[in-house]
């Protein structure tokens, strides 16, 4: 047995094993009492929970609240109680990194460490994501079953020398064993694992990860020494390293380290992490250097990639002095970021669950926030999220109106994980509308009576004129009555949309022939405006019950768009039909410079103006298409625009035919 020893120790001893691996860059943290709290946790591990270092100190499931309904806890407890060690591979945890939930696979360890009574005194947890390892591990099993068959031919060659001497065949047939043990081990590791042999770094073994990660195959380097093997990292560290350990004894270890690698006739740059191990002899020589690789470059460059992304939308976010928020329907957690917390009266440390977060929300807002969030979790929901609503903390008192706009994360099977979202603080955009509301309707009150006389004089004068049979001054009166109506247009729909604030449209619904108000405007519109060329479509006599002026005042509306907006000479195309649920359907359609999609979300918003350097001569308030909106809305009705920019608009409006409700 002594020569056996001697024959391992001097190749690779089980200790030299675990104190490489002992000294490895892997996750681990250190728990004590049935609380677990957290007494140690490295870089690692703190990675892995996509916490930071004031964790430490705190229970488990107050440090990662998300663990909440998944089994760590009741199995550490269970190890805390019964002493006995717990690991197991290829476990999901569900965890909460830079604001969003990962769904990740681990290998993990709970080690009970008793005192001398047997009473456990912290619980030792290391783990290792392993969710890209699948595939390799199905490499490695079809490793194995070929392994297994030649370990059953050498058992049988061993079998027949057992006749010749079997001392000596026993003592073959155990350091066989032993060796090949190691050697799986090595071959089956999920790291890449080299052993380099004296001064020269002779490669004696390579397993097939390192050997991944080199780019080479066993017979370019196995019996080479490794400066020789690897000629590509000449004026790098590694061999200068790989020195320093064999003379000093002294490990090295490297965490995303960059090194210009073998691939394929040329070098790629690749990101490690790497360990240089002495091996030591039975007497304390030092008689190789052990080599622990593994390569994270696809790994550091998303982790990269996904800091600068979160760094460019903090950028915006705090551009915008927009507020984040996060919603868990499973813990009930909401959290956000800081501007969120100081809205809703928390410090930077705390969070709240929805039930605080609705208690800030004015009483009179509440219910419609609870059936939105409801909403849009629901099962037929679209998954977004938007409403409006009001809020006062206990701190400041101050009221603010926010508007939320938000969207709903899913799991593979369709349940939503997560409310994630933005909120705007409105309130000065609101008062500043109300302002323009009550400047735009004091002005049209005070204008419509003048206009109303101007129109008079210049009828009058319009009437003289034809008597004196003066066509200059004829046409000259024409211009200035339409200049008239134009204003009169104008200020008409500043007060509509006064009284749309206060409730005082009036909708009066008749029936009418809309084919004769669709000749109306067509010879209005031909008569007047010679800018461009226009094709009516008529689909015959059609009765509808609405308001005829309010409808006429919308096609108007939308007609006078689409001249403003398209260049002149150009096509405009006003039709209408019946739709197959028996609605009317009415599209107004250019060719014009288009609307961006952005645009395209708010272009019926009151005020609201197309941006683009396109459109700085064109005159208007962003009130016409407001108005559309409300009255086609008012009449049940719907409204929606198509665009690309440079491709021309569609503006359609659907009217139910009886006054009901229309469908699209």
């Amino acid at each position: 047995m002594s020569t056996q020893e001697s024959l391992f120790d001097n190749r690779f001893s089980s200790d030299l094993i675990i104190q490489a691996l002992a000294s490895s860059p892997t996750p681990t943290s250190i728990y004590s009492g049935e609380e677990m709290v957290i007494r140690f946790a490295n870089e690692g591990m703190l990675a892995l929970w996509g916490k930071d270092s004031s964790v430490i100190g705190k229970p488990l499931m107050e440090a990662i609240p998300e663990l909440e309904g998944q089994p760590f806890l009741e199995l550490l407890q269970e190890v805390w109680r019964s002493g006995k060690t717990y690991s197991v591979v290829d476990a999901p945890a569900k965890l909460i990194k830079n604001g969003e939930e990962t769904l990740d696979y681990f290998d993990y360890e709970y080690k009970a460490l008793t005192d001398h009574h047997n009473k456990t005194w912290c619980i030792l947890n290391t783990a290792l994501e392993v969710t890209s390892r699948r595939e390799f591990l199905q490499q490695i099993q079809e490793k194995e079953e070929r392994e297994h068959g030649l370990n059953e031919e050498m058992a049988a060659t061993l079998e027949e020398l057992t006749s010749t001497n079997d001392e000596l065949s026993n003592s073959i047939e155990q350091l066989a064993q032993s060796r090949e043990y190691i050697r799986t081990i090595i071959e089956q590791a999920p790291v890449g694992i080299a052993m380099l042999k004296g001064p020269e770094h002779i490669i004696e073994i390579a397993n097939p990860a390192i050997l991944n990660i080199w780019g080479r195959t066993e017979s370019e380097v196995i019996g080479y020494a490794h400066e020789n093997a690897r000629p590509e990292l000449h004026g790098q560290s590694v061999n200068i390293w790989l020195k320093e350990v064999y003379q000093t004894g002294k490990p090295k270890i490297n965490t995303e380290f960059t090194v210009k690698l073998y691939h394929k006739d040329g070098l790629r740059e690749a990101i490690v992490n790497s360990i240089y191990q002495p091996i030591f002899s039975n007497n304390g020589d030092i008689s190789g250097v052990l080599v622990i690789l593994e390569e994270i470059t696809q790994q550091v460059l998303e982790r990269r990639k996904n800091e600068n992304d979160q760094q460019m939308l903090a950028l915006a976010i705090d551009a915008g002095e927009l507020a984040t928020f996060y919603y868990q329907p499973t813990t009930n957690l909401f959290s956000g970021n800081n501007l969120l917390k100081t809205w809703f009266g928390l410090s930077s440390e705390e969070n709240l669950d929805l039930s605080l977060a609705l208690e800030v929300i004015l009483p009179e807002d509440r219910d419609r926030v609870t059936a939105a969030i409801s909403q849009s979790l629901s099962k037929d929901s679209d998954g977004y999220y938007f409403i409006e609503y009001r809020i006062k903390n206990k701190t400041d008192e101050k009221i603010r109106l926010l508007q939320a706009n938000g969207r709903v994360f899913y799991d593979q099977q369709g349940n939503p994980l997560s409310l994630n979202g933005t909120l705007r603080d409105i309130t000065e955009q609101k008062k500043e509308e109300e302002r323009k509301d009550d400047f735009m309707g004091m002005v049209s009150h005070e204008l419509k009576t003048p206009l109303t006389s101007l129109k008079a004089y210049l009828q009058v004068l319009q009437r003289m004129a034809v008597n004196m049979e003066s066509v200059l001054q004829q046409n000259t009166l024409e211009k200035s009555l339409k200049q008239v109506d134009n204003m009169t247009g104008m200020i008409n729909g500043f007060l509509n949309v006064s009284r749309l604030d206060s409730g005082q449209i009036y909708i009066d619904k008749t029936a009418f022939d809309f084919q004769l108000l669709f000749s109306e405007i067509e010879d209005e519109v031909i008569s007047t405006i010679h800018t461009h060329h226009f094709l009516f479509k008529s689909a015959g006599p059609l009765s509808i019950l609405a308001d005829r002026e309010k409808i006429s005042q919308v096609l108007n509306n939308l007609i006078g768009n689409a001249v403003k907006y398209s260049p002149t000479e150009t096509l405009i195309i006003v039709e209408y039909m019946i739709t197959t649920d028996n609605n009317l359907q009415i599209n107004v359609q250019d060719q014009g410079i288009g609307i961006s999609a952005d645009d395209q979300q708010r272009i019926f918003d009151r005020y609201y103006r197309v941006k683009g350097i396109n459109n700085a001569s064109i005159a208007g308030f962003g009130i016409g298409l407001y108005l559309c909106k409300e009255f086609i809305e008012l009449h049940n009705g719907i409204i929606e625009v198509q665009s690309y920019p440079n491709e021309g608009t569609t503006f359609s409006f659907v009217l139910p035919l009886d006054g009901d409700t229309a469908t699209n």
